[in-house]
């Protein structure tokens, strides 16, 4: 997820300092939780940040039983508010309409070439696998900006400058586009996952004129920060259930 959702510069420094304000809003209430729990054998320890506090456990420790309480509020209280605001943003998504201009499908960009993300793909990222089963390279940048000068010149605008010679944003156009714009394998297995929840991956490039961009505008804030808390939330889940396997 991370390579997709922070594709773009401003959204990937956006979603770095999101992520960065969930951990730190999410360890303070993890260990605002811990003072409801005690162990006599710990309570000369100083534990200042909440990676010592998870580390410091020991066999029978008192602590244990907030180990189990924090991981059920990150599994089910906390997956549940984030589940909830997605739902939210996906039914706000409904009051909005495609009005069928194609240039989703005739110009995608994304951070890597090619062979780099088919790399991805063979490695298990199920969004490379997804994108590398329909879209296509263009054979070169003059050949995107040829089929779509605006949006080619729109997305290079919201990248970092590209040293001399590097390219940074990669062009992909699919091939199963028709010339009324409409999708010839709409409702077949070739179509994926990504282009039919499209565009609830609102992280990626949207062009001025789609239909979806003031959806898209409005809620791109609030899906920033629950996926920012999906990664935090996943990490730390991933370190107490360590914890409690050790115990």
């Amino acid at each position: 997820m991370d390579n997709y959702y922070g594709r773009l510069s401003v959204t990937k420094q956006q979603y770095k300092e999101l992520v960065h304000q969930s951990k730190d809003l999410l360890e303070r209430q993890l260990m605002a939780l811990r003072d409801s729990f005690s162990c006599d054998a710990c309570e000369g320890a100083l534990l200042k940040t909440l990676d010592e506090a998870i580390q410091a456990q020991h066999s029978g420790c008192g602590y244990t039983q907030w180990q189990k309480e924090a991981l059920r509020v990150l599994e089910t209280d906390l997956g549940a508010e984030i589940l909830q605001r997605l739902q939210q943003i996906s039914a706000y998504r409904d009051q909005f309409a495609c009005h069928l201009c194609g240039a989703c499908c005739r110009l995608a960009s994304q951070d890597a070439d090619y062979a780099t993300l088919r790399q991805r793909a063979e490695a298990g990222d199920d969004f490379a696998r997804q994108f590398t089963s329909v879209f296509l390279p263009y054979a070169s940048r003059e050949a995107a900006r040829q089929k779509a000068p605006d949006l080619v010149a729109a997305v290079l605008a919201e990248t970092v400058e590209e040293p001399e010679g590097a390219e940074r944003v990669f062009f992909y156009h699919c091939p199963y586009v028709g010339e009324d714009h409409r999708c010839t394998v709409y409702g077949t297995e070739k179509r994926p996952g990504i282009c039919q929840s499209y565009p609830e991956t609102p992280l990626v490039f949207i062009q001025s004129q789609c239909a979806w961009q003031p959806w898209k505008q409005e809620t791109h804030p609030q899906t920033l920060m629950a996926h920012a808390l999906l990664h935090v939330s996943e990490q730390l889940r991933q370190r107490l259930q360590l914890a409690l396997a050790a115990d």
